[in-house]
């Protein structure tokens, strides 16, 4: 969520209803509704175009949608009461109105008849949802030069951006939810790199980083004129906020960066494995070590989730993060067996409580 900008759950929303109509093909329907408030003089909204820069959901499942392309969700507020609006691939005409509060800069905000054309934009688009929420607009507030366009209800807010404007989110970068890096490296600082509690240079140092640590990417967001990035350490520890100047992708040890989302835990425990095979292990000191079954669900990048089959039927999950064992699936069962883990060339020697494994790079990396 951008910090210099009013959240959703901040803005107010004032009930005024409007409504959609969708139309086959590329047919427009003239809507013949008065526009009273378009016209009005001091109406601060006539003649002005908007880029959608993203929707900011009440529920938190969905939290905060951006469009793939921001220049595919375009809006036009004529002066005579029109609207003209690019949705992805879709086009859509219509009437709006205000009634401006004394400073105008907020007030009640509807469309009246919404008519637009039909054609399957290629996924992942936003114009259904933009049609079918746009009946419950209800208020408008500028701050800051944007726009914000409430839906009844706390429902969300439209976030738009001047149209001339350079786009506000062309520079953010990705979280790994939206195609992102799942990682990031410190670059480009002289001695250390500052983790803060909020996006600002005001806040309060939590610690620091050295160039080459690498961090997880928990997504970045602006805060004034400045990039902040939500960060992690990958070997764990406290999260915060660094400058998204000082970093870049992380390239794992195969030469790959990791992008996307980390499936391996999810499909290892579906049994939806990439390979199998056999590795050494031992179930308790002094053991002689024999060999073990095991499958490999990988996520690229060094990700993996890998699942051995001990001899007494148990099973072991083991986690790898850009191709470095992080931890195992212990539980209250096994006492929380401590978990350690060192390499020896390509062969990860790892422990958990008694238990022992040798899980060669080649499980981990393919190959």
């Amino acid at each position: 969520m951008f910090q210099n900008h009013w959240s959703a759950k901040t803005l107010f929303c004032v009930s005024m209803l409007w409504s959609t109509v969708l139309l086959a093909g590329s047919d427009v329907v003239t809507d013949t509704t008065p526009q009273p408030s378009a016209t009005m003089p001091d109406n601060p909204l006539a003649e002005t175009e908007w880029r959608l820069v993203e929707f900011q959901s009440m529920d938190d499942a969905t939290g905060t949608v951006r469009p793939h392309d921001s220049s595919l969700y375009t809006m036009r507020l004529n002066s005579d009461g029109t609207v003209n609006m690019r949705l992805n691939c879709n086009r859509a005409t219509g009437n709006w109105s205000i009634e401006p509060a004394a400073n105008t800069d907020s007030g009640r905000f509807s469309f009246g008849l919404l008519a637009m054309t039909r054609a399957l934009c290629p996924p992942p688009s936003m114009d259904e949802s933009i049609a079918a929420q746009s009946q419950y607009i209800r208020s408008y507030l500028l701050k800051d030069g944007w726009l914000y366009l409430s839906l009844m209800a706390d429902g969300g807010i439209y976030v738009w951006e001047p149209l001339n404007a350079k786009s506000y989110v062309a520079d953010i970068p990705a979280a790994p939810d939206d195609g992102g890096p799942r990682n990031w490296e410190v670059v480009g600082v002289s001695h250390v790199l500052n983790l803060r509690e909020q996006p600002s240079t005001t806040a309060r140092v939590v610690t620091s980083y050295a160039p080459g640590t690498i961090l997880d990417n928990l997504g970045c967001q602006r805060s004034g004129e400045q990039i902040w990035c939500d960060v992690q350490q990958l070997d764990g520890g406290p999260r915060g906020f660094v400058a998204a100047a000082f970093l870049k992708p992380a390239v794992s040890p195969d030469g790959s960066v990791a992008t996307g989302t980390d499936d391996s835990a999810l499909r290892a425990g579906q049994g939806k494995f990439d390979a199998s095979g056999k590795i050494p292990c031992a179930q308790s000191g002094g053991q002689p070590m024999v060999q073990c079954e095991f499958g490999v669900a990988r996520a690229g990048g060094g990700y993996a989730t890998v699942v051995i089959k001990t001899p007494d039927g148990r099973s072991r999950a083991i986690y790898f993060r850009m191709g470095k064992p992080i931890g195992a699936d212990t539980s209250q069962a096994d006492g929380y067996a401590e978990f350690s883990a060192s390499k020896e060339n390509d062969l990860h020697l790892i422990r958990v409580g008694k238990e022992r494994y040798e899980i060669p790079d080649a499980v981990v990396f393919g190959g």
